[in-house]
């Protein structure tokens, strides 16, 4: 049984396939080691500025994710 998650479908046959929570999870690392280098540099301010941005770009990647999947499972049935 494969995992839908994972899955490639004919749109995503050219590139390997990757789970749909990896994106969030590699943008909430690299919000963390922006957010510490700029508190150490600039203050609390760009840090708050920077997690809300990579936050917003999260919630926007697994909306589209979550419609893309919706659509290709409509066009399965």
């Amino acid at each position: 049984m494969t995992d839908p998650q994972t899955t490639p479908d004919a749109s995503t046959a050219a590139r390997p396939a990757r789970p749909v929570w990896l994106m969030p999870v590699i943008m909430t690392v690299v919000t963390g080691v922006i957010g510490m280098v700029l508190v150490a540099g600039q203050g609390l301010f760009w840090m708050i500025a920077v997690i809300a941005v990579v936050d917003a770009i999260g919630v926007f990647t697994i909306v589209r994710s979550s419609r893309i999947n919706a659509r290709n499972q409509e066009a399965q049935k």
